[in-house]
């Protein structure tokens, strides 16, 4: 039946998708560019830091400390102030503790300065050391203000619409140079389905031009997500304080690093399963289950950019989100090890503990030591 409905969309609605396909690219990079021009200002307030030492406040140089202080006086303009980070923290006021909380804290500056008579210092204490703590300050888009803090450059966003529209561009290059590969990757029931035979005549050598060309897209748009999702959540993952660049070139390089990191792990898990399958004798599978692979991730990356997407244009900036993303994501990838050892286990008739075993040494132990790089 999918083959069927997969046939007929090819037969009567080739130009209507190619349309469709050209107006949703338009509407979003449309929404997008509005998007990002009446996003609220974000200014950095980290420069104001100062630590107490010696008798005197210094400003932070990134001193080992387990105290910040922030000054906030009537030249403050008003907004909201957002506290962030993945560690407990402690808030003081004049010296009192107000708050203490994990991930976010949000301050209206205007009534706090109302209360304290136009001037108060915040006092912020974590254990053991301060490290990825963040504290903004969010304005209104139309606010004017003299405030000596920097405004921090908006080079992601400009990273982020110009890449989205590469990849969409290429996109649409592989769909118009066989689209019927491209409803291969994108055939959400041959992925979830228990009784999938595998058509050599759409996937073809997994050495083809055509799907190393697929390869290198998946590899490109998910390395483009786990950009976007560590760097929005906080620095709630360790490995997101090596991909920290400050301009769009900086985020070019680390995006092309981490494509190519992507495509060679690509590569070792063809390796992998190869090897395993000579092994426990299962040699007709490794394209099989390669390609399922390689679908999943094609089919988990354009729904989570349709997710990402919808959480830019409204504005949605709560880092424990884009936390909760990733753990999302991870689950789904172990759930697919599940679909996976079904439908190996009625293609092969193996027994249930010989076919886990593999899976075990192919898949399972594999993803474990990826996601004790990525996730801890």
């Amino acid at each position: 039946m999918p083959l069927l409905f997969q046939d007929f969309v090819l037969q009567y609605f080739p130009d209507i998708f190619v349309a469709g396909m050209k107006y949703v690219i338009g509407l979003a990079f449309l929404i997008t560019c509005v998007a990002a021009r009446t996003q609220p200002r974000e200014v950095d307030l980290s420069t104001q830091w100062k630590v107490y030492q010696s008798g005197q406040y210094l400003p932070f140089t990134n001193q080992q400390t387990q105290v910040v202080h922030l000054a906030l006086t009537n030249n403050t303009p008003r907004g909201v102030l957002q506290i962030t980070d993945r560690n407990e923290f402690s808030v003081f006021v004049d010296g009192q503790l107000v708050w203490r909380q994990t991930d976010t804290l949000l301050v209206n500056t205007d009534s706090l300065l109302r209360v304290k008579g136009g001037a108060t210092q915040l006092s912020i204490f974590q254990t053991p050391l301060v490290y990825s703590l963040q504290t903004r300050l969010i304005l209104a888009d139309k606010q004017s203000t003299d405030f000596n803090a920097l405004r921090p450059s908006n080079y992601f966003s400009n990273f982020i619409i110009s890449v989205t529209l590469l990849l969409f561009f290429f996109f649409v290059a592989l769909f118009r140079a066989n689209p019927q590969l491209m409803f291969d990757y994108l055939n959400v029931i041959k992925l979830l389905s228990l009784q999938e035979r595998d058509d050599a005549t759409v996937t073809g050598r997994i050495g083809a031009s055509i799907n190393l060309l697929y390869f290198a897209f998946v590899s490109l748009m998910f390395a483009l997500l786990l950009l976007v999702l560590f760097h929005q959540s906080a620095d709630r993952f360790a490995i997101s304080t090596y991909l920290v660049t400050k301009s769009v070139a900086g985020s070019y390089a680390v995006w092309l690093l981490v494509s190519g990191i992507v495509f060679v792990i690509l590569m070792v898990k063809l390796l992998l399963i190869f090897i395993f399958s000579q092994l426990f004798g299962l040699r007709d599978i490794v394209r099989f289950q390669f390609f399922h692979f390689v679908r999943l991730l094609f089919i988990a990356s354009v729904g989570l950019g349709s997710v990402l997407m919808l959480f830019f244009i409204f504005n949605f900036n709560n880092p424990s989100a884009y936390a909760t993303l990733v753990s999302i994501t991870a689950t789904v990838i172990i759930l697919s090890i599940v679909f996976l050892f079904l439908k190996l286990l009625g293609r092969t008739g193996l027994p249930v503990f010989h076919l886990f075993s593999y899976l075990c040494t192919s898949e399972i132990i594999p993803l474990i030591i990826l996601g004790k790089v990525l996730l801890f």
